[in-house]
């Protein structure tokens, strides 16, 4: 197929830290404000595309000024080129710059999205064309007393969320069990609960939580202990009474097989932030599901609805989505767009309009601007 040119007039780059409605906590941190890299590229025909990661020191290593600082190192190399096809795009991306994952994330989106509008089509439709209309979104059960929780939960429930994922790996496995029971009898048995750990546990609570979690609710366990070897979430899985997942432990390719060969995980989650980029994501997902793995998407607590619907379009896009979506605009005080992502009943429709489907506002924006 044949596409319109567009060239790089020039590239913004922003700060941006946006409360969160609530805390949400997890083994190790507890995030009060999303704080994201916003990127605003501006081609020669007028047009704008826009991307976002957020940053996510314990699981990418980058903090929102280094991605500002990663984004500006690769803005001179940008300025002037052109894009014509997606590979281009690919090519453009493939800088010198060593690591900095979810900053390359940002930049790829919004190439992304100003060479669909350029070309007056949507993402999906640019990368390929969906599998399917709508994809079924989880919300997540992080913090607050058990009390709350459950109350939380089965207002979301009755929202229509059919999908759940519980933060574990804060307290002790036998208090975390405690919660799982109590939120699954609350919520019946045709709810999806996850039980996510963050890499909280070491082994020995990762192996208690892990054989009670049947018994407790729990559909499948992500990420029990720390991601950096493989033969810890082995030992784990050996133990397990449900499936386990890798999130933290997923950064390319060779992660995915590497755990598929040590027959540690039967599911995934993939992130923008973690692999690269939306086309990085979508390799992943092939070659996940090829293995036979269950996918998950997810974006980071939290993101505005230019990362949101990057996630959704992917969604809608990847080989399998058996263990959900995770869209991350819902847990934020303000989604400052034009066009918010809306789950509704507990489903992710396919995002309607050109590109990304939505663009920043700034006037909205602007008070949450961060130096």
């Amino acid at each position: 197929m044949t596409y319109l040119k567009v060239t790089i007039d020039d590239i913004q780059i922003y700060s941006v830290s946006i409360p969160l409605k609530a805390p949400v906590k997890m083994a190790g941190v507890t995030v009060n404000t999303a704080d994201n890299l916003i990127i605003k590229i501006i081609g020669s025909n007028g047009y704008i595309g826009w991307g976002e990661a957020s940053s996510a020191p314990t699981m990418t290593g980058e903090f929102v000024q280094g991605m500002a600082a990663a984004a500006h190192f690769v803005k001179s190399a940008m300025i002037g080129a052109s894009i014509s096809n997606l590979q281009d795009i690919k090519t453009l991306i493939n800088t010198p710059l060593y690591g900095n994952e979810g900053a390359i994330s940002a930049i790829e989106m919004a190439m992304l999205d100003l060479f669909a509008r350029t070309n007056n089509c949507s993402l999906v439709e640019l990368l390929g064309g969906a599998k399917r209309q709508s994809t079924r979104a989880l919300t997540m059960i992080a913090g607050g007393t058990l009390e709350e929780e459950i109350e939380r939960a089965k207002v979301k429930q009755e929202e229509g969320f059919q999908a759940f994922k519980i933060k574990v790996g804060s307290n002790s496995p036998e208090l975390d069990l405690k919660r799982c029971h109590s939120i699954r009898k609350a919520l019946g048995n045709t709810a999806f609960i996850s039980a996510d750990a963050n890499e909280g546990y070491a082994i020995p609570e990762a192996v208690v939580f892990a054989k009670a979690a049947k018994e407790s609710g729990i559909d499948f366990f992500e990420q029990p202990v720390p991601a950096h070897d493989v033969v810890y979430i082995k030992e784990v899985a050996s133990f397990s009474s449900v499936p386990l997942g890798a999130d933290e432990g997923v950064h390319s390719l060779s992660d995915i097989s590497e755990l598929v060969a040590a027959s540690a995980v039967e599911g995934c989650s993939l992130k923008t932030i973690k692999l690269g980029g939306m086309l990085a994501v979508l390799d992943a997902a092939k070659h996940a599901h090829s293995l036979g793995l269950n996918i998950n998407l997810a974006g980071k607590v939290a993101e505005t609805s230019i990362s949101s619907s990057a996630v959704a379009i992917l969604s809608c896009l990847v080989p399998n989505i058996n263990w959900d979506v995770s869209i991350t605009n819902q847990y934020l005080t303000i989604d400052p767009v034009s066009n918010s992502l809306i789950i509704e009943k507990g489903q992710i429709r396919v995002p309607q309009g050109v590109g990304l489907g939505t663009e920043i506002d700034m006037e909205k924006l602007t008070p949450f601007l961060s130096d």
